[in-house]
């Protein structure tokens, strides 16, 4: 069986032993019957009793932690579950290689990195000699062509001027 983590324990809930598991990742919760925690290298097996989805994460009860103290020693832990039972997820990071088009400028080049800062997914390309990282929000992709490797972009306007400017994203242009 092959092991994902999907997140990690964050704290207790409640006076029974429960956990709140801060999730990175979309799974199947009603199917989940154990989670692997990892343990001096190992990965310990934990059977559940229950879990549902809080307020701040998944509210998780482990066979053998009935105790708020015996679940404690758990907090920070990253957790891991089978994975056949995460949800597939749109792995942005197959965009490397994709051409960009602009709406207004035309074709900016091949997208060379893709990076994730938290609140978005963002894309790093070449333009006219220039480093320009762009967000990729579904309000400003028109259109993707998985098998062409081709993304139609609307860029807000000016953005991309930002990265044109003298310096921008060069330094040494600034102290010549």
């Amino acid at each position: 069986m092959e092991l994902l983590p999907i997140g990690y324990f964050s704290k207790t809930h409640g006076v029974k032993g429960q956990m709140v598991v801060k999730a990175s990742r979309d799974f199947a919760v009603e199917e989940v019957k154990v989670v692997f925690v990892d343990a001096a290298g190992d990965k310990a097996p934990y059977f559940i009793t229950d879990m549902k989805e809080g307020n701040n994460g998944i509210i998780v009860g482990l066979e053998g932690l009935e105790a708020v103290e015996k679940a404690r020693a758990l907090i920070g832990k990253q957790v891991f579950i089978d994975a056949a039972l995460v949800l597939e997820e749109e792995n942005d990071s197959d965009w490397v290689g994709f051409e960009l088009e602009d709406q207004q400028l035309g074709n900016l080049g091949k997208i060379e990195e893709v990076t994730d800062n938290g609140v978005q997914v963002l894309v790093s390309l070449r333009y006219k000699d220039k480093e320009v990282i762009l967000p990729m929000v579904d309000a400003f992709i028109q259109k993707v062509d998985e098998p062409g490797k081709k993304i139609w972009y609307n860029a807000p306007e000016g953005l991309i001027d930002i990265y044109l400017q003298p310096g921008a994203g060069n330094p040494e242009e600034l102290n010549p």
